[in-house]
């Protein structure tokens, strides 16, 4: 420290070297005057060697007074620009911590893009390609083909697929912008729901499948019927779809072979107002669904035809009342569910049990 001072008192700037000899002197000569004081004999220099002394004290304490004051005051001006300072380096360093993980993490692709991949995906497969696609993903040998309308939990649209079933599983091979494989328990697949006028575009829809490739070739017969109608005077395009769980939608054209493959006994579900309605009873509702079935492609003509059949066979032996059963082969008529000589063949029966 006293290096410090003589070296501030012989090198210092002239301020410095002012202040250190000001201080320096008079701690000198107020020592002085007060032992010459004292030994002479002389109060007015022992007084004069504390004033002295006293000046030496109050002139190093104002300057280090002044000096710790403007110390705070920069302290004071610079402690609100460090801490926005700090502050834009913290955001910074998130920043750049946000930037680096959205590089690692894959980046999630747009509906366009997986349109493209897709589309160069099929167009590229061939016999050969296929056959070995199948074996790696050990497709079942009794398997069917279906169309995926929408997956919406994956991201899936329009995309062909292979279908197969083992003892607990319903098994799925997609073909997308590459084949990918899932699996659904069949215990989850209580039911095959009806979704009705969906709308669509017959313009943009299953685009691929228009051309001439070997994958549009072998699904084309699994594209969507389309229906066509008016709505505040504006044309209107709808399809039907088919809904299984976890959420998968088929083209309509596609049920038939998903129905293959299902365990028995799996329940074809309409929810409309047909349904919903206490006026219809069982009889016609059973009718009802199968009808729509009929006109979704899900069963033949003939099916249909063989089903009307153990309907009203059931109906004439149901326990109930002459007029329900005249009822409801009117509404059977009424909407066209049966044919007129299926009414009249079946009053007819029906009067001869009951005489």
């Amino acid at each position: 420290m006293l290096e410090k001072i003589l070296n501030s008192m012989l090198h210092g700037n002239a301020k410095t070297k002012i202040f250190l000899w000001s201080v320096f002197i008079l701690g000198v000569s107020a020592v002085f005057l007060l032992m010459a004081g004292i030994i002479m004999g002389i109060p007015y220099l022992g007084l004069g060697g504390v004033l002295a002394g006293l000046a030496g004290l109050i002139l190093s304490q104002s300057v280090s007074l002044n000096d710790l004051k403007r110390e705070k005051k920069i302290k004071g001006k610079k402690a609100p620009k460090q801490k926005e300072e700090q502050e834009e380096e913290v955001i910074e360093d998130k920043q750049q911590k946000e930037e680096k993980e959205e590089e690692a993490a894959p980046k999630e692709k747009t509906r366009k893009e997986r349109e493209r991949e897709k589309s160069q995906y099929l167009s590229s497969l061939n016999a050969k390609k296929l056959k070995k696609i199948m074996k790696d993903h050990k497709v079942n040998q009794i398997h069917v083909k279906v169309m995926i309308d929408s997956y919406p939990a994956k991201k899936i649209e329009q995309a062909p697929a292979f279908m197969w079933r083992t003892d607990k599983m319903l098994h799925f091979m997609i073909l997308t912008g590459r084949a990918e494989e899932f699996e659904v328990p069949l215990a989850d697949i209580q039911g095959i729901l009806l979704v009705k006028n969906v709308p669509a575009d017959k313009e943009k829809d299953y685009q691929l499948f228009k051309y001439s490739s070997f994958i549009s070739k072998m699904f084309q017969p699994y594209l969507p019927a389309y229906s066509e109608g008016t709505k505040n005077g504006e044309l209107e395009v709808r399809k039907n779809t088919f809904r299984i769980e976890p959420g998968i939608y088929l083209t309509n054209s596609s049920v038939a072979n998903l129905r293959k493959v299902l365990l028995p006994g799996v329940a074809f579900l309409v929810d409309d107002q047909v349904i919903a309605s206490k006026h219809f009873n069982e009889y016609f509702k059973e009718l009802y669904r199968y009808s729509l079935l009929c006109k979704n492609m899900v069963i033949t003509l003939d099916e249909y035809r063989e089903q009307i059949k153990k309907t009203l066979d059931a109906l004439l032996d149901a326990p109930i009342a002459g007029s329900e059963f005249v009822t409801t082969i009117y509404d059977l008529n009424k909407y066209r569910l049966i044919t007129k000589n299926d009414v009249v063949h079946y009053t007819q029966k029906y009067r001869e049990l009951k005489m």
